[in-house]
């Protein structure tokens, strides 16, 4: 075999075990969700917080991500993805350890503080270290198949968090805590090991670290400003978020106040919906039309089922239409990813990719306030309608002057 030859198998191993790497990481944050996801609000009520406090702690590690987004992001840009990774599940396990033990309204405000920062330095961070490690083209891959992991994952954790709280509720908290020491692990361990592009300059004094962030950041936000089709993206998907929060934070509570729905009901009900949001994945995988274009028709589509949930009165029509509404989240969750990480030319990568979710964080932050206001004047349904709308509006819209701009 030639040297050459050689050199390329050689490269192909690394880059499959990044993009292993990649994955399993995303993995293991994601646990948390899984596990917790189907049940948090409800823990929160069975420590006796009333809808107002719940609301507000779920909040506040939204606010957290709003305010450290891009700081997560220039750091991770500054000092090297690796140490911004272990850093997150550093947080990630301080979250559960408060939650598993503390019950008090303080300590939870705690908690998500330090999941808020967790996300931030998450998020971005190992979308860049990825695509620096492989590239931009086997990227259009990588996040459908890290979607697709993260259901399946899902699935599983889901189903194991209901039956452990229908047993021990604290227990989905200590389970957590275990997924995010492994996390740690890897990160110190195998990403050193596969990568081939380190940003990192641990040399730096401090003072010219924070110079070396705020130019960093000044860049990249500019680049997003009057990058139009970076910047007709990232609106975009902050219109998603915008709309699809009142089916995220309502779904549990309405389906767990039918007659004789446990947690273990709820649990098998998450189980449900990673599995539709699983086979949409599926379905992207088979289409090679993933363009802007694509994105908004779908989330036109997906609208309607939203807006259809506010007609839908028993426990398994509801159902149905929640699963509707998670397969079609299957096909627009890595095509959103896709759209927004193959329009970025910028060298900061996990810059902007940050600044593009603390803009969705603020569109997140608005719509629980907005939307949980609208629910206790007038309804929860009409929430879904209002959401229902919006998406469908904005997907017509967004075709419209994508076909203008084709014609002009």
């Amino acid at each position: 075999m030639r040297k050459g030859s050689m050199i390329d198998a050689s490269e192909s191993v690394r880059r499959k075990k990044v993009r292993r790497t990649f994955l399993l990481l995303n993995c293991l944050f994601e646990f948390y969700a899984g596990i917790t996801g189907a049940t948090f609000v409800l823990f929160l009520y069975s420590k006796g917080l009333n809808t107002m406090e719940a609301n507000l702690v779920v909040a506040m590690s939204l606010i957290v991500s709003f305010f450290m987004e891009i700081p997560t992001g220039a750091l991770a840009d500054s000092i090297g993805y690796v140490r911004t990774t272990v850093l997150s599940g550093i947080l990630m396990a301080v979250t559960n350890v408060l939650f598993f033990f503390c019950d008090t309204m303080p300590v939870f405000l705690a908690a998500q503080i330090s999941l808020g920062i967790a996300c931030a330095f998450e998020s971005g961070t190992l979308d860049a270290w990825v695509i620096d490690n492989t590239s931009t083209e086997e990227s259009r891959t990588v996040f459908i198949l890290k979607n697709k992991g993260i259901s399946v994952m899902m699935i599983l954790s889901g189903l194991l968090g209901g039956l452990v709280a229908d047993f021990y509720l604290e227990g989905i908290f200590l389970l957590a805590f275990v997924a995010a020491v492994i996390y740690i692990g890897i990160s110190l361990v195998v990403m050193p090991k596969v990568e081939t592009v380190r940003k990192t300059r641990t040399q730096r004094q401090i003072l010219e670290i924070a110079s070396g962030v705020k130019k960093v950041i000044k860049e990249s936000v500019q680049y997003c400003m009057k990058d139009k089709n970076v910047w007709n993206v990232i609106l975009f998907n902050s219109i998603l978020t915008f709309a699809f929060s009142p089916v995220f934070v309502f779904w549990s509570p309405v389906l767990h106040s039918f007659e004789r729905v446990n947690y273990t009901v709820i649990g098998l009900a998450w189980v449900l919906m990673r599995a539709a949001m699983l086979a949409g994945n599926a379905v992207l995988e088979r289409r090679k039309e993933r363009s802007f274009s694509a994105l908004a028709v779908i989330s036109a589509v997906c609208g309607i089922s939203v807006f259809a949930l506010a007609y839908l009165h028993t426990f398994w029509s509801l159902l149905f239409g929640i699963l509707l509404f998670e397969f079609f989240l299957g096909i627009i969750y890595p095509l959103k990813e896709t759209v927004l990480n193959a329009g970025i030319s910028h060298e900061n990568r996990a810059t902007v990719l940050s600044f593009h979710s603390m803009i969705v964080s603020i569109f997140n932050y608005v719509s629980m306030l907005a939307m949980g206001k609208i629910a206790e004047i007038w309804s929860i349904e009409t929430t879904w309608k209002m959401s229902g709308l919006l998406l469908v509006i904005a997907g017509i819209v967004t075709v419209i002057k994508k076909r203008e701009k084709l014609l002009s």
